[in-house]
C-alpha cells in the first residue's frame, strides 16, 4: 500500500464528532492500559472548518514501541500501518472504509501531541484563521493539488504559521 492517495475537501458534517467517539472506544479497547489519551484532531474535529472526510484521531501513549497485539488488532481492523511516514515521532495507521481515520500515535505531551493539540484549539476558538484555512485547503483543491503528498506539502507554511500564532496564543493565556 502506498501512502500517497487522492484526496478532496468538503464542507464540515455534524457526523464527525460521533464517528470520532465510535471508534475511539474500539481504539480504547485495542490500545488499553498503554493508552494514556485519545483526542479528535485535525481538521474535522473543528466545526465549520472544510476538511478531507477523514477523521483524525491521536493518541498519546507512554511508549512508541508498541505490543504486537495492538498492532496485529488494529491490522483486524483494517488499519494498515506506515510507520512514521516521514514525521519524526510519529507512528501513522490509516483506515479507509465507510467511515476513514487516520491515526497519528505519539508521546502522550510530547511535542507532536502539544502542536497538534494547541492547533487544534487554536482554530476552535479563532474561527476567523479557520475560515482562512478553509479557503486555503479550497484554493489548493481548485488548482488541482488534490493527492495526499502534494496537499500536505502545498498547506504545510500555512500551518507552520497557525502553529505559532497557537503558541504565542497559549502563552498569552
Amino acid at each position: 500500500m502506498e501512502i500517497d492517495e487522492s484526496i478532496t475537501v468538503v464542507p464540515y458534517d455534524d457526523q464527525w464528532a460521533d464517528v470520532f467517539n465510535n471508534e475511539k472506544s474500539t481504539l480504547l479497547n485495542i490500545f488499553g492500559s498503554d493508552t494514556v489519551e485519545i483526542e479528535h484532531f485535525g481538521s474535522t474535529s473543528v466545526r465549520g472548518m472544510v476538511a478531507k472526510p477523514i477523521i483524525d484521531i491521536l493518541i498519546g501513549v507512554s511508549s512508541l514501541e508498541l505490543d504486537e497485539s495492538i498492532l496485529h488488532q488494529l491490522q483486524q481492523r483494517n488499519y494498515d500501518s506506515f510507520g512514521e511516514a516521514g514525521v519524526e515521532g510519529r507512528l501513522y495507521f490509516r483506515k479507509r472504509a465507510e467511515h476513514s481515520f487516520n491515526l497519528a500515535v505519539v508521546i502522550f505531551q510530547g511535542e507532536q501531541w502539544i502542536n497538534n493539540i494547541q492547533i487544534r484549539d487554536y482554530l476552535r476558538t479563532h474561527p476567523q484563521v479557520a475560515e482562512q484555512y478553509s479557503m486555503h485547503k479550497r484554493e489548493s483543491i481548485q488548482k488541482g493539488i488534490t493527492t495526499l503528498l502534494a496537499y500536505s506539502d502545498e498547506k504545510a507554511e500555512f500551518v507552520q504559521s497557525v502553529l505559532r500564532q497557537a503558541k504565542k496564543y497559549s502563552m498569552g493565556n
